[in-house]
């Protein structure tokens, strides 16, 4: 039992250092990821707040784009002229990175704010011949101009006149156009504003790809907006620069653009690593600590169980000493009276004898059978010790115990056997003499402290006066083992002899008063 008690002990100390570091790691992780969930929360608000404002400013493009468009178209008039001072009246007032041009039917330049466009052909443009085809407004996608050789996007509107196609109108942008939009969100570096077309085609973008680029196969393109006008999702690897990105896209309201823009993740991860790297440095100590002090304690106890082992291992052979002891005694004791029968003596000498080592031989045998070697229980003790005597004496009589429960340790248990022996001895052969039924009574109550009220009680024809100083053999026995027992006793002749004593069981009842 002992043995389960330290394997459960130690079980529980290391699945408490297990659960305890399990507690850790888990509050820990929890921790951490409340810091991933709480980085992404704010990359997506900044994100999605600056694709509104994105979108904001490209809806104005397209205002401005689209009204230019219209004040031009009234401004040609029925007839296409070419009045340079009433075509320059129509544009006056544009932004400088908007510039206009108008082309007739055959793709010729009409009217241009850049000088020399008329020395190029824009007949294979899609914003001229998308016109053409039928289209009454175009958006283009990012362009190198023919003229400057910048990179722009161009609104465009077909110009018709009784029912024919008359040529086209369009208003361009430099793609540096966004560069404002960039610079105000401050959303640090890595990060981007674009405008792209509905169907993938990319139209602005700061910083500038270096050239056109096609996202028609893109996520953005196939999946987020088929399912919603705006959104936010994470990017591992842009199409263009291949950096990671939380990327948010609005619809614009009336034109083909999406306004996006998108925030590098790299350094919120990083600060976000850099945070949890500190974190770790201070609570490692108390991890390892934890683990430190956990392993110490396996340590003692481990300790401690072979050091109990080898006290019970140590106990145990104690016990079979002692048991051996008391076994050797109580034979010894039995040898002694198989001799005193063989002795030629008077007889009642020879009971008498026969009757204390019967007591003595009884109580050894009562310890090692009990392996009781400190305390003994009297309730157990006395009927052993009075039913051997009465045995050795060969008397037929009627005992009765009322006895509690109360300790003896081992050096009163051999005076109160003595005790026992010689009063139902002398009961046995002075008190039924007359051929009476004999009953003989043992009462003893626990007082506490370590002392006991003992009363040996028989119905013979009493005891009589009994001298203070006894001259019996018996009586002075008797005397001098409640003497031993540090106790007090007195003879009463009360419907027979009665023996009371209060006397001490253990060494702590010769400390109290009696």
């Amino acid at each position: 039992m002992k043995a389960g008690r330290e394997v459960r002990a130690m079980s529980v100390a290391i699945a408490f250092l297990l659960l305890s570091i399990a507690v850790f790691i888990g509050i820990f992780a929890y921790f951490v990821a409340e810091g991933v969930n709480q980085a992404r929360a704010r990359l997506e608000e900044r994100s999605l707040a600056a694709a509104q404002i994105v979108a904001t400013n490209a809806g104005w493009l397209a205002e401005v784009a689209q009204q230019t468009l219209r004040r031009v178209d009234a401004a040609l008039g029925p007839s296409l002229t070419s009045d340079v001072a009433v075509l320059q009246a129509a544009v006056e007032g544009l932004p400088a990175n908007i510039d206009v041009y108008i082309i007739d039917a055959e793709a010729r330049t009409i009217f241009s704010t850049v000088p020399g466009a008329d020395r190029v052909g824009v007949s294979d443009r899609d914003y001229f011949s998308a016109l053409r085809d039928g289209r009454l407004f175009y958006t283009s996608g990012l362009l190198t101009s023919r003229i400057t050789g910048d990179d722009i996007f161009v609104f465009s509107k077909r110009v018709q006149r009784n029912g024919a196609f008359a040529g086209a109108i369009m208003v361009s942008f430099t793609d540096d156009v966004v560069q404002p939009f960039w610079g105000s969100l401050e959303l640090g570096a890595g990060s981007t504003v674009s405008l792209i077309r509905r169907d993938g085609v990319l139209m602005a973008r700061y910083p500038a790809p270096g050239g056109s680029v096609d996202l028609s196969d893109h996520p953005l393109i196939t999946e987020y907006l088929p399912k919603a006008e705006f959104g936010t999702y994470f990017s591992d690897a842009s199409p263009v620069d291949g950096i990671a990105r939380v990327v948010s896209y609005r619809a614009v309201p009336g034109t083909e653009i999406l306004a996006v823009a998108s925030i590098a993740t790299d350094g919120a991860w990083r600060s976000l690593n850099e945070a949890i790297r500190t974190v770790m440095i201070i609570v490692a100590p108390i991890v390892l600590g934890l683990i430190g002090i956990g392993s110490w304690a396996l340590l003692l106890l481990r300790r401690d169980a072979r050091r109990r082992a080898e006290l019970e291992a140590a106990q145990e052979t104690n016990v079979l000493l002692f048991r051996e002891i008391h076994h050797r005694v109580k034979n010894n004791l039995q040898s002694v009276q198989s001799l005193v029968r063989m002795q030629d003596m008077p007889a009642n000498a020879r009971i008498d004898l026969q009757s204390r080592l019967s007591a003595m031989a009884a109580m050894h045998e009562h310890i090692y059978r009990h392996d009781r070697y400190e305390d003994i229980d009297a309730h157990d003790l006395i009927p052993v010790v009075a039913g051997e005597v009465v045995q050795a004496y060969g008397a037929d009589i009627d005992l009765r115990y009322d006895i509690d429960h109360a300790a003896v340790d081992r050096d009163h248990a051999t005076p109160l056997s003595l005790l026992l022996s010689e009063l139902i001895t002398n009961a046995l052969k002075y008190a039924f003499v007359d051929g009476r039924r004999g009953e003989i009574a043992v009462t003893l109550r626990d007082l506490g402290n370590g002392r006991c009220s003992l009363v040996v009680a028989d119905n013979g024809k009493g005891i009589g006066a009994v001298p203070d100083v006894p001259t019996s053999m018996g009586l002075r026995l008797i005397r001098g083992v409640v003497s031993q027992m540090g106790g007090t006793y007195r003879f009463i002749t009360q419907d027979g002899t009665r023996f009371e004593a209060e006397l001490a069981l253990s060494s702590a009842g010769h400390n109290v008063e009696s």
